[in-house]
């Protein structure tokens, strides 16, 4: 056998494999990707898709975000909020508790805020859907509430009225903040609180309310019935109508509070705060100096405005709260 020269090995060989890549070359993917997405690229895909409804292919994109780098906290909060919306409150206390545990409060100070306001979003809606339900005990419900204002005012805390989320549920913000809480604390029956919290949204309501359903009164004595906690005492107010009848109007503020005997100085009222109670008495609070709390038998005079009809302003007053949640 002759040789054969190196080069025409080499030739022949190169001419092969050539024929074998041409050959294989129907089995070969064309879209092979160059470079992956970038992170704001996938969390720019991610909120498209939320604002849209579409939360299940928001979550794919901000899942996507988050493999390109686990430490990256904005991607959790779009996980918190889609799982929000997916109403899986688990899932959005998991992924929001990443970013409340590893934000910095000062550098991150929006984005803690907007993982805060999802969790007090979440605890709103669990709450809502668990009383429509019928799923949950009284104390799991109470408990829900309060997670969801205290979650409220951390938000405020972090930024006070200055909250307005510039990526996803535009027109949430402060504002939504309020009504949130306003929400919450009629659930739990602090109707003076919720009264505040939506003053804030809408400064023009609660007055115009006041004079549909309420009228102002002031009483000449009052008759407590009482119980004394420490140095404060709890007077269940009843009042004395034109005919004599002792009578318990449903107290909607009390504007002053005096001693009708000023010279006795074994009582001294240093303030005073009304308790709400639905379709029963309403309580007064009186804070007295220390030893010196009054005593069942101790009349008073009050200053204050009175529901005539008390089932209608609290529709009123829940049914404006409802409209103005856009969320």
């Amino acid at each position: 056998m002759k040789n054969v020269p190196l080069g025409y090995l080499v030739a022949g060989l190169a001419i092969t494999l050539l024929s074998l890549l041409v050959l294989g070359c129907e089995d070969q993917s064309e879209n092979i990707p160059v470079q992956w997405d970038e992170i704001s690229e996938l969390m720019a895909t991610g909120w498209a898709e939320y604002e849209a409804g579409n939360y299940l292919e928001a979550k794919a994109s901000f899942e996507a975000a988050g493999q390109r780098n686990a430490q990256y906290l904005p991607a959790y909060n779009g996980l918190g909020w889609c799982a929000v919306r997916l109403t899986n409150f688990d899932d959005a206390e998991e992924q929001f508790s990443f970013i409340t545990t590893l934000a910095n409060p000062e550098s991150e100070a929006s984005l803690l805020a907007d993982a805060y306001a999802g969790l007090s979003l979440s605890a709103a809606i669990e709450r809502s859907s668990l009383e429509i339900t019928e799923g949950g005990d009284q104390v799991a419900l109470d408990a829900l509430a309060q997670q969801s204002f205290d979650r409220a005012n951390l938000v405020f805390d972090l930024l006070g009225e200055n909250y307005s989320p510039s990526d996803h549920d535009t027109g949430f913000g402060s504002e939504g903040m309020h009504l949130l809480c306003a929400q919450n604390y009629f659930y739990l029956q602090e109707y003076e609180h919720a009264e505040a919290q939506l003053n804030i949204v809408d400064p023009d309501f609660i007055p115009g309310l006041i004079e549909q359903f309420c009228a102002t009164w002031t009483a000449d004595s009052l008759f407590p019935q009482s119980e004394v906690v420490g140095s404060d005492t709890i007077w269940f107010l009843l009042a004395e109508d034109n005919t004599g009848a002792i009578t318990s109007p449903g107290f909607h503020q009390v504007s002053q509070v005096s001693l009708v005997d000023t010279t006795d100085t074994t009582v001294v009222i240093v303030g005073y705060q009304l308790e709400y109670h639905w379709a029963s008495q309403n309580r007064l609070i009186l804070e007295a100096a220390e030893g010196k709390a009054p005593k069942a038998s101790t009349p008073f005079t009050a200053s204050y405005v009175y529901y005539d009809d008390f089932i209608n302003y609290l529709y009123g007053l829940i049914e404006h709260i409802e409209e103005l949640i856009e969320f």
